[in-house]
């Protein structure tokens, strides 16, 4: 099918991950997919839930402790470390064979984005195996809904509490903080108030870090075959009310909690924030009037997300000709395989993903990946491409030669698919040049029309 619509194809590249060159029809336009069931590829259905590896990692654990020989030890720690490493190929796997079929992929964009606001990183060993479990069981869920709703289910998430160590806070006037030599852990706190919600530059304090860390103490997990996954523990619960912002909260055990986060939802602070992030995802720096239009939307709405969306699909800058944005190295990846109909295997996929700096559930930091085109858009940077894109095309080559297609009519359909008549005029002169049947793959995916959006 022939697209020649060039609003469409700057509406496919700038909010979508670019469209599947073999699909009969063009995707929905992303205000239609605010309104569609939601895709979920059946990898990512067929993964464990986070309440089944819990069980499954006390166990590990049980057993382990069981052991009454240092060899019999060392076995569990192998099989563990195998499970570990099996159930962390498995989750990436679901997550690129998602971004690669979703015939939705500005759904997946937004969720995505959602997942890396909320980060969850498998350089922390013991969320390894659950390193999805929010994107998949929470952000998937409700990145349709509101903001409210989200951040809580998101901060009371086992993977959310191990990755930044809740889940062992406790309370140093509780009744186990009398008892052990452990004490409040700060860090989930500060990452609500910097990262999820106010922002770093949102007026908050170091006193109001300690406040809200003292709030969620006694949030916890469990790994008892008996009840894993989230579980309020009073004992580990800091008594007394806690001062955040200004407000005090009196609430007694985890409504305490609760409570304060809602207020941070429902912050003005918080929806400036967010959608300053948002607005710089799909469109780049800048655009405060945007933002605005959008925080207030968010205000008006109490955190209802479709509004805010619908507000940035509204914009004039949607439908903009030149490119606003340089894609990730993830979203370029995606948008290769997609406009070659190409499926590399598992190996392959995590591969290039690691070769372009940014393997799934890996980012350095609970801050997440970065959205700023200069992390992206540096000489290292666009080699790792022209590396992973002549792998790319040499294995697409391979597949036709094999079908018996002819290199060149596939070529002619990703183009006509991708640009119609819009066609960089500078990608068919390059493509004429080329060595072989392969370059001229690699110039188009190396070409700035493809790289940017």
């Amino acid at each position: 099918m022939e697209n020649t619509d060039t609003a469409h194809y700057i509406t496919a590249q700038r909010f979508g991950l670019g469209p599947r060159v073999g699909d009969a029809k063009p995707e929905l336009i992303p205000k239609e997919q605010l309104k569609s069931q939601p895709y979920v590829h059946n990898a990512i259905t067929e993964l464990p839930t986070t309440i089944e590896i819990l069980a499954r990692l006390g166990e590990l654990s049980r057993q382990r402790k069981a052991a009454k020989t240092q060899e019999q030890k060392k076995q569990f720690t192998k099989s563990g470390n195998a499970f570990f490493q099996e159930s962390y190929r498995n989750l990436v796997h679901a997550r690129n064979l998602q971004t690669l079929h979703t015939p939705l992929s500005f759904q997946e964009r937004i969720i995505q984005f959602w997942s890396n606001h909320f980060t969850v990183s498998a350089d922390t060993r013991r969320v390894r195996p659950i390193a999805s479990g929010v994107e998949n069981e929470v952000i998937r869920e409700l990145w349709s809904v509101d903001f409210p709703s989200m951040l809580l289910a998101v901060c009371q998430h086992p993977a959310m509490l191990m990755y930044l160590d809740n889940h062992q806070s406790i309370g140093p006037n509780s009744k186990a903080g009398q008892k052990r030599n452990k004490g409040l852990n700060e860090n989930l706190a500060r990452e609500i108030l910097e990262l999820h919600t106010l922002g770093v530059d949102g007026g908050y304090s170091q006193n109001d870090v300690i406040e809200l860390a003292e709030g969620i103490t006694g949030w916890s997990v469990s790994l008892k075959a008996s009840s894993p996954g989230y579980r309020f523990i009073p004992a580990m619960h800091e008594p007394g009310a806690i001062k955040v912002l200004g407000t005090i909260y009196d609430q007694e055990g985890e409504e305490q909690g609760i409570a304060c986060l809602r207020d941070l939802a429902a912050h003005e602070k918080t929806a400036r924030h967010i959608c300053s992030k948002l607005v710089q995802h799909f469109y780049g720096d800048g655009h405060s009037s945007l933002v605005e239009e959008m925080a207030q939307v968010w205000l008006d709405n109490q955190g209802m997300l479709i509004p805010v969306y619908i507000t940035l699909l509204n914009s004039p800058l949607a439908s903009v000709g030149e490119p606003l944005r340089y894609r990730t190295p993830q979203e370029w990846f995606f948008a290769v395989l997609r406009s070659a109909d190409f499926e590399p295997n598992q190996k392959q996929m995590h591969s290039m993903l690691r070769q372009l700096g940014q393997e799934p559930f890996m980012a350095g930091s609970p801050a997440g990946w970065s959205d700023n085109d200069a992390d992206f858009n540096s000489a290292s940077a666009l080699t790792q491409r022209w590396q992973v894109a002549n792998q790319i095309a040499a294995l697409t080559v391979n597949q036709l030669k094999r079908s018996k297609r002819s290199v060149d009519d596939k070529i002619s359909q990703i183009i006509q698919r991708l640009y119609g008549d819009e066609v960089d005029e500078h990608i068919l002169t390059a493509m004429t040049k080329a060595q072989d049947p392969a370059s001229k793959f690699v110039v188009l995916w190396m070409s700035p029309q493809f790289q940017y959006r």
